[in-house]
C-alpha cells in the first residue's frame, strides 16, 4: 500500500522578506505589526500594510529559538525562551520573516532577528501553537 500526503495550505498572503517591528500579546492572541505591511498572494501580487493576528494561542507553546549571529553554519550556542521571556528581554529592531511553515494548529516563522544599536542579526525562529485562526487585517 502506498498512501502519499503533502499539506500545502493556500495563505491569502507571503510574509517573506517582511519586517515585523513590533508583536503583541492581547490575551489569548498574538499580533504580528509589520514595517510595511505584507504582498498579497494573487495577481497583480501587491503589498498591503496589514497586520496578523494569531487566535488561540497556547503560551506553554509558543517560543523563541535565537541561532547562529547572521546565520552562520557550525558549532553555536543558541537559547530558547518563552515568547513573553523574549519580549520583555530584548530590545530589538526587527524580525525578518524569511520563511514561514504552517502545520496542523502551528506555525514557525524564521528569520532574522536584528538587535538595537549593533549591527547583529540573528537567525531566529518563532514556534507558536494555536486553536484559533490567523486573520490577515489589511487597509485594502
Amino acid at each position: 500500500m502506498k498512501t502519499v500526503f503533502k499539506h500545502n495550505p493556500s495563505i491569502p498572503y507571503s510574509l517573506h522578506d517582511m519586517r515585523v517591528s513590533e508583536i503583541k500579546i492581547i490575551e489569548d492572541s498574538i499580533v504580528f505589526i509589520f514595517e510595511h505591511g505584507y504582498v498579497k498572494c494573487a495577481e497583480p501580487y501587491k503589498q498591503v500594510e496589514g497586520t496578523v493576528t494569531i487566535e488561540g494561542v497556547n503560551f506553554d507553546f509558543a517560543d523563541v529559538r535565537l541561532n547562529s549571529r547572521n546565520g552562520a553554519y557550525g558549532k553555536f550556542q543558541g537559547e530558547k525562551l518563552e515568547l513573553s521571556q523574549f519580549l520583555e528581554r530584548y530590545d530589538w529592531a526587527g524580525f525578518e520573516v524569511v520563511d514561514e511553515l504552517y502545520g496542523y494548529n502551528q506555525v514557525v516563522y524564521s528569520g532574522y532577528l536584528s538587535i538595537a544599536e549593533t549591527d547583529d542579526l540573528i537567525e531566529t525562529d518563532i514556534s507558536i501553537y494555536f486553536t484559533g485562526n490567523i486573520i490577515y487585517k489589511t487597509e485594502e
